[in-house]
């Protein structure tokens, strides 16, 4: 358990919690994401969330997957990997903030920018050059979030999945460094 403050931990993920990295995901990416898919993000969900992506997630090395913990309570995830570059382009020497999802109860609460900070000092303390992360083109609210905290747009591309609607298939790239 990684303690950020009083209230808020972060819990490592571990193989037996799929179940209830499922069910939370189920509940917190489909209220933010159902819209942008024909199965309201059934597939994608069961692609990221199954038990052997799992595994093969908790098995990187320097993949860093957490529950992150609320007064008590699992609100949502934070996973992250470094050294880890995108093929779309290089950013050397850098970590990715690959997910964070908080349940819409607790936004706008500053756990988001909380967890941020928290990354930054590891990316800092590892002497890591940059963060950079993938947003959704179409969600403005987490462009507008991350671009507060000093993120720079770097380049756009569609993603391919088919079920996912074509009006929202862009996503962004962005960094900030460290």
């Amino acid at each position: 358990m990684i303690s950020i403050n009083t209230e808020l931990s972060l819990k490592a993920i571990k193989l037996e919690d799929q179940a209830m990295l499922f069910a939370l995901m189920q509940r917190v990416y489909k209220h933010a994401y159902q819209d942008f898919w024909t199965d309201e993000g059934d597939w994608y969900l069961d692609l990221c969330y199954n038990s052997e992506n799992l595994k093969k997630e908790l098995a990187r090395d320097g993949s860093h997957y957490f529950f992150v913990e609320y007064q008590g309570l699992s609100i949502g995830i934070l996973k992250y990997d470094f050294p880890f570059s995108p093929k779309e382009t290089d950013i050397p020497n850098a970590m990715k903030l690959h997910r964070l999802y908080l349940d819409q109860s607790v936004h706008g609460n500053g756990i988001a920018k909380q967890l941020m900070q928290h990354i930054e000092k590891i990316a800092k303390d590892r002497k890591l050059d940059f963060i950079w992360l993938e947003a959704m083109s179409s969600k403005l609210q987490a462009k507008r979030f991350y671009e507060k905290l000093g993120y720079e747009w770097i380049l756009t591309y569609q993603l391919g999945f088919v079920r996912l609607h074509p009006e929202v298939r862009g996503i962004q790239i962005m960094k900030k460094k460290v």
